[in-house]
């Protein structure tokens, strides 16, 4: 029996695929309802087609991803990992391995007369989900001759298993950071997996205290060291230009880089694009968050208390902030 796992802050949710059509959304009347402020009100639609099942994007605001790629209509196999918004479900249907199994083991026997016989690169493409006639290379009837000898079948090379595409795509972790600090920041590429759920207030909070708390204990330094006569003169200006590169330079490329900071990684949190949420943002998206952050000015950090949890600074760089499980 086809069924989706869906995975929630509470635990895991099993679904059994029965019906032809499953219609997933946050509104009431859909089959799986999902009430994700992420989700659109009909999301998308999974269908039985032949002797599977196809994933079909009802044109929603976040998307439909299908192992991270965004698609508008894709067949589901088992394993297959679906991104609605920031809600996550494994879709498994086992059946397909099993049929496919005992096609290949059944050709290893000479084919009877009027057989269709099929290369083992036809019978991984039925299986990818294509249809018979996108299979190369061409059918081959081989027809016994009722007068002549049965031709002995040639052997057919096993079919390499496909390559698990759960996998993130392997990044380089090299970059200007010393060793020391980056082993507080997400590993490249990061294997924490998104909870479905955005950051919190005070989560995120808690996170921007120890994000600054570093530049707090550089400025009261500057300030004892400014009673000291001539350093003084030096260390405001120092201090000052220290604050904004850290602000303007550090903090958006460990977002960017990384997908979070030192107080983001402490605090289980990404920063990740709105329709990806095993994505990155940029450094000009990066800084766009910085100026949103002087924007915010209390009163706009505030919105993260609404429903759709994000303030002045996610909403002009079309980002959010995500928890993650480790």
């Amino acid at each position: 029996m086809a069924k989706l796992l869906v995975h929630e802050s509470a635990g895991i949710r099993e679904f059994e695929i029965i019906d032809n059509e499953v219609h997933m959304g946050r509104e009431l009347d859909n089959t799986l309802r999902l009430p994700d402020p992420s989700i659109s009100r009909h999301h998308c639609v999974i269908r039985k087609v032949g002797g599977g099942f196809e994933i079909q994007d009802l044109q929603s605001s976040n998307g439909v991803l299908v192992n991270g790629n965004r698609v508008q209509a894709s067949p589901l196999r088992d394993g297959d990992r679906v991104t609605l918004g920031q809600v996550q479900l494994t879709f498994q249907d086992p059946r397909p391995e099993v049929a496919a199994t005992v096609a290949i083991s059944a050709m290893d026997a000479p084919p009877p007369s009027g057989t269709v016989r099929m290369s083992a690169d036809q019978l991984a493409a039925i299986h990818a989900g294509k249809p018979p006639e996108e299979a190369d290379p061409k059918i081959q009837i081989q027809d016994q001759v009722a007068t002549g000898p049965v031709p002995t079948p040639k052997p057919i090379p096993p079919v390499a298993p496909a390559a698990p595409r759960s996998e993130p795509v392997a990044r380089s972790s090299s970059g200007p950071l010393p060793s020391f600090i980056a082993a507080y920041l997400p590993p490249v590429p990061d294997d924490a997996v998104p909870t479905g759920e955005r950051g919190d207030f005070g989560t995120r909070f808690l996170a921007f205290l120890i994000d600054y708390a570093v530049l707090l204990v550089a400025y009261i330094a500057g300030v004892i060291l400014a009673f000291i006569p001539f350093i003084g003169c030096l260390m405001f200006p120092i201090i000052g230009l220290m604050g904004l590169a850290y602000m303007f330079l550090f903090i958006p490329y460990c977002e960017s880089h990384f997908g979070g900071s030192i107080g983001k990684k402490i605090m289980k949190l990404r920063i990740v694009p709105e329709d990806d949420p095993n994505g990155r943002i940029d450094f000009g998206t990066a800084i766009l968050r910085r100026v949103g952050h002087i924007l915010n000015f209390t009163i706009g950090y505030l919105l993260v208390l609404g429903g759709e949890r994000k303030h002045v600074g996610d909403m002009i760089s079309k980002s959010v902030c995500i928890k993650v499980d480790r």
